[in-house]
């Protein structure tokens, strides 16, 4: 059954992420892009001699992807524009070493013990974030009310996306009125969103009684005093980074076989 709806569909996922950063673009540039998108599958699909796809264009998550390009993931706001992400590693990985020499925060992993805790700093700069005070001092932070963000998912699906925008919509429960008014004025171009209940940005793992938060929202000065001991990452300071590449002919095409 799978196959055979993939067959009559042909759908691509061409996806696009960053959005928050691009508050400049008009909606003929959002529409000018899908248009581009839309034309160069159904030639591709032309040169292969199949069907066009019946859907093109959408919005993922992308949250690797993101990171790679160093912006912002699919439609949504960061939680602040200064964060310690902490991203968990084996605890023999030959990364481990390097950036640990690098001068990046390496912690045990709280109820893993063959993993551990790399703290990368992340600054997001071309976004309107809010200035909050708390007791760490002033952090800016994302408290976008919940109807400003279905907006924003409205206008991506008009204009973009020809089968779903994929967003969680983060609210509080004074909002759950204004959110039930947007959805029954909107409905014919609402598919579907995720719904979280917000929760305090200026939270830190110790306030809540968590072993860590994979984000924290910090401080500008936090995020300076952090980045100014940093090294750059060499990779030849882990010899057993060395060890783990395969250059062979194996590897030729950039993905080595499992062995």
């Amino acid at each position: 059954a799978w196959h055979q709806n993939n067959q009559h569909l042909h759908l691509c996922g061409v996806g696009i992420t960053g959005v928050a950063q691009r508050e400049d673009m008009s909606d003929y540039d959002i529409m000018e892009l899908q248009r581009i998108a839309t034309f160069a599958a159904y030639q591709q699909a032309d040169e292969l001699g199949l069907p066009h796809p019946k859907n093109v264009t959408t919005i993922k998550p992308s949250g690797t992807m993101s990171k790679i390009m160093d912006t912002t993931e699919g439609i949504h706001k960061p939680l602040g524009k200064y964060m310690f992400n902490k991203i968990v590693f084996g605890k023999h990985d030959p990364l481990v070493s390097a950036l640990m020499l690098a001068g990046y925060k390496v912690d045990q992993h709280p109820t893993n013990p063959d993993a551990t805790l790399i703290t990368f700093p992340v600054k997001y700069d071309n976004i309107r974030f809010d200035k909050l005070n708390t007791k760490h001092g002033i952090i800016l932070c994302n408290l976008e009310a919940a109807v400003v963000q279905l907006e924003r998912y409205k206008r991506w699906q008009k204009n973009w996306c020809q089968q779903n925008v994929s967003q969680t919509i983060y609210y509080d429960d004074s909002e759950v009125e204004l959110i039930v008014d947007w959805l029954i004025a909107n409905w014919d171009c609402y598919v579907g969103v995720s719904f979280m209940k917000r929760y305090d940005p200026s939270m830190r793992a110790e306030d809540i009684g968590a072993a860590y938060l994979p984000q924290t929202v910090i401080t500008k000065a936090e995020y300076d005093n952090y980045v100014a001991n940093l090294k750059p990452v060499d990779l030849k300071d882990s010899k057993e980074l060395d060890n783990e590449i395969d250059t062979g002919e194996e590897c030729s095409t950039g993905a080595c076989p499992i062995k």
